[in-house]
């Protein structure tokens, strides 16, 4: 009898809700984070150059560390798994120094603190999410990855609306309101969330990974145990993040200032993109099964392209929420189904290394993206309305980088 048939067979898509639902309180860290800790520091006299530096550390990490600790866990078994530990032991660190923070903002030890809480949590992100390639079968990833994206969409929109109630009870609140829904996530995920070995990588595979990342810092070694294919869909992963990156931190200094939207519109303005992106989310997991990944990414890429063009030709307020709400659904297109696509040009059991070089690009591609358009609105005199340039070719270069990923597989037609 062959392996295939004695193997388990893994967990239907709808499974993803239970995933998610353990990975909730990860993603409610961010805006609760994003939103007030710049407050804290501003509170304690940090200039802004100071303040944008420290709310880049967490890039930075997750720039190194994902990728080493997700090849780590591709070779790593234990009683409780091969990813649930690296996810039991920096959760819970990570939500402990996210709740002090507060508590400890007048003091030393802020800054250590904040440090901390980063590095556990880049050791959580890329072990968790590379169940997504051990638990769910090929065909059912898409669907998977779209049913994961709705439950972390749904969990940003809680933290910001729970956060601001909270924080009229004072301001640790909604730190606490974080630690706690991070806690019953750990919860969650410790007594719903199985794993098999058969269904994980084979321990030779995952040692070969771990040791070719050991490489990493060497010239020209960087990518070499990848498939070409699988480099390339990196390359447009680095486009297309660097485009959102772009649009993500320069759209509010666009619309106020270039448009003369009011301060008090812009969370609708953005809140357009998030209703779209929540709404597409599994939608978009659907057509990736059935259209296949490479279609359904570049038909995202083509959408997102035009959407980010039309706000350069037609500068409006109107124009761009309308624009907003088909960059949503074109955004859901592509970041629900690149996780499945790069599991199956990278290779079966290496969801961990792949998850961790996802997030190295993408962190990377946040950091360097909108660095450079503040650059270019320097010498232009601030004309934020050219961030849309850059934006549009960005993508249309990860679309060339994409149709050069070639056929060849299940998710490829």
């Amino acid at each position: 009898m062959s392996s295939e048939a004695t193997a388990p067979r893994r967990l239907p898509w709808t499974y993803g809700i239970v995933l998610g639902l353990g990975f909730f309180g990860i993603t409610v860290l961010g805006p609760i984070y994003n939103t007030y800790l710049p407050l804290i520091l501003h509170g304690q006299g940090f200039s802004p150059t100071a303040v944008g530096f420290v709310m880049t550390w967490d890039d930075w990490l997750r720039a190194f560390i994902p990728p080493w600790a997700g090849a780590r866990s591709d070779r790593t078994w234990t009683r409780l798994g091969r990813r649930r530990p690296w996810v039991l032991a920096g959760a819970p660190i990570g939500a402990l120094s996210y709740v002090l923070i507060p508590h400890l903002a007048a003091g030393f030890l802020l800054l250590p603190l904040v440090f901390l809480h980063h590095v556990a949590m880049a050791l959580v992100r890329a072990p968790g999410l590379a169940l997504l390639g051990d638990l769910f079968a090929p065909a059912e990833r898409s669907k998977a990855s779209g049913v994961i994206n709705l439950v972390g969409g749904l969990g940003a929109l809680a933290a910001l609306v729970g956060s601001s109630q909270a924080y009229a009870l004072g301001p640790q609140w909604p730190f606490w309101l974080g630690g706690l829904l991070v806690a019953a996530g750990v919860f969650i995920f410790l007594l719903a969330v199985p794993e098999r070995r058969e269904w994980g990588p084979a321990a030779a595979d995952g040692g070969a990974d771990a040791a070719a990342w050991g490489r990493w810092l060497r010239p020209g070694r960087a990518v070499a145990p990848l498939p070409r294919r699988a480099v390339l869909l990196l390359a447009a992963t680095f486009c297309v993040f660097s485009a959102f990156s772009i649009v993500e931190t320069w759209i509010s200094s666009y619309a106020a200032l270039t448009l003369g939207v009011e301060p008090g519109r812009l969370p609708l303005v953005l809140a357009v993109f998030a209703a779209a992106l929540i709404v597409g989310a599994v939608p978009a997991g659907f057509l990736g099964a059935r259209l296949g990944l490479r279609t359904t990414l570049a038909v995202g890429m083509t959408a997102l392209a035009a959407a980010f063009g039309l706000n350069l030709v037609v500068p409006t307020p109107t124009l761009l929420m309308a624009s907003l709400a088909p960059a949503g659904l074109a955004w859901a297109l592509i970041i629900i189904n690149l996780f499945p696509l790069l599991y199956e040009v990278g290779g079966e059991g290496r969801a961990g290394l792949l998850t961790g070089l996802y997030y190295a690009v993408t962190s990377l591609a946040g950091i360097l993206g909108p660095q450079l358009v503040g650059v270019v609105f320097e010498m232009t005199a601030r004309d934020y309305r050219l961030m849309w340039a850059p934006a549009a070719a960005a993508v249309l270069v990860g679309l060339g980088f994409l149709q050069r990923v070639g056929r060849g597989g299940t998710g490829d037609r």
